[in-house]
């Protein structure tokens, strides 16, 4: 009996491997999979033919080796199922339904108005209206749900989220009540965005680390190709450091001078409409206008955003002595402001850290735009599953979890 666990463990842990592998590669060769893999041929070939049997695989084409032999090109079923991605942060929750290879086939999107208590049922509602699209073709093939949220969970597992309103929202529990047989799998926005880089942007790199910052900022880590979460998640808190502990800014931590109550997207709004006299109220300035002032010449504008660039370089500089990354990628709002804070940015990290953790480092803005949050929360969906065995083996075009919707396409 012991052996025969043990055959179906290992038998598991090929499946996931090459599963997991076309998903971030899309289409290889039997050859390349065992490379990638470091599988035997033979090995290959099983997986190979379990997942082709059960749906999960398709044979897409042929191409020709330098010794003229054909090759079989594999690639994953898109239509072996779905996934929805939920993003709570930024002006307004996001939500995507995705097929099984991970491309966008539906999106949702609701206005969120920044520190108002936001209702589960809003949560809920979204995920119901992207997840008619394929209840409208007959199919209820959503495997999981994955969520990207700001902020962090408490020892309860209830999220407490300043820019939603929530201090210890039951969420997951929410969300698992609503759709029985779709897990829910929950994971910090400065994660999913490094897990997003890690398998579509930055792929090449194992020492990476990913600087969100909008409502809030969190910094993911990948040190050896590993996501680092630590004992309850609350690694990359970078938003709370003391990076002007002199300065009065008040953060929402009730600290003050932490780079959060300096660089988050509302900060930098109010420090320029105070900085203006307030002859604006914040409320009608966006983040985008401050940016647009600032190339204008305003000297608010480019005195703030110089303040803005100064301790986000601080605190990074601080962050790559400490974990020593290939690359850094900046996301989130400063997308839009790479030509203001980047050189400010880069010029305060050379000024503050070690010659010789800076001289190979790479340091730009994410290119994955405003979908990377959703694209992380999707591969954590994926992930997830492939890692519980139940759900693994089970995987399958006639075999897949269902849930009861009503058939109309949403907009």
């Amino acid at each position: 009996m012991a052996k025969s666990k043990t055959t179906v463990k290992i038998a598991d842990q090929w499946l996931r491997q090459v599963l997991l592998l076309l998903y971030q590669r899309r289409h290889l060769t039997r050859i390349e999979i065992a490379q990638f893999t470091g599988l035997n041929p033979a090995s290959v070939s099983h997986a190979l033919t379990h997942l082709l049997r059960r749906g999960l695989l398709l044979k897409t084409g042929e191409t020709q080796s330098e010794s003229r032999r054909r090759r079989e090109v594999f690639d994953l079923n898109p239509e072996a199922g779905y996934f929805i991605g939920v993003d709570l942060e930024g002006d307004r929750i996001r939500f995507a339904l995705t097929n099984f290879v991970g491309d966008i086939r539906c999106r949702w999107e609701v206005p969120l108005e920044f520190r108002q208590p936001l209702a589960p049922e809003t949560v809920i509602e979204g995920i119901r209206m992207v997840s008619r699209e394929i209840a409208a073709a007959g199919s209820g093939r959503v495997l999981a749900i994955g969520v990207s949220y700001p902020g962090m969970l408490d020892a309860q597992g209830n999220l407490v989220a300043v820019n939603l309103g929530w201090q210890g929202c039951p969420i997951g529990e929410a969300l698992a009540a609503a759709f029985p047989g779709w897990p829910v799998f929950l994971e910090s926005d400065k994660d999913t965005c490094i897990l997003a880089e890690s398998w579509r942007g930055a792929q090449t790199y194992r020492n990476a680390l990913f600087l969100i910052a909008e409502g809030g900022i969190g910094l993911g880590i990948l040190v050896d190709g590993r996501l680092v979460r630590g004992m309850r998640g609350l690694t990359g808190e970078i938003g709370h450091w003391k990076v002007l502990p002199d300065a009065a800014d008040l953060c929402n931590c009730g600290g003050r001078g932490c780079l959060e109550a300096i660089a988050s997207s509302p900060n930098i709004v109010r420090q320029y409409v105070d900085a203006e006299g307030k002859r604006e109220s914040p409320r009608a300035v966006r983040i985008t206008d401050v940016f647009e002032r600032a190339r204008q010449g305003n000297p608010a504008a480019r005195a703030v955003l110089d303040r803005v660039g100064r301790a986000i370089g601080l605190a990074l500089s601080h962050a790559i002595c400490l974990l020593n990354p290939e690359i850094v990628i900046l996301g989130g709002d400063m997308i839009a402001a790479e030509d203001i804070l980047v050189p400010v940015i880069l010029d305060e990290i050379q000024r503050r850290s070690l010659p010789v953790s800076t001289e190979r480092l790479s340091i730009r803005v994410s290119s994955l735009g405003l979908d990377i949050r959703l694209r992380g929360a999707v591969l954590l969906a994926f992930r997830s599953i492939l890692e519980t065995p139940e759900s693994l083996r089970t995987l399958g075009v006639n075999s897949l979890p269902r849930h009861a919707g009503t058939s109309v396409v949403c907009s």
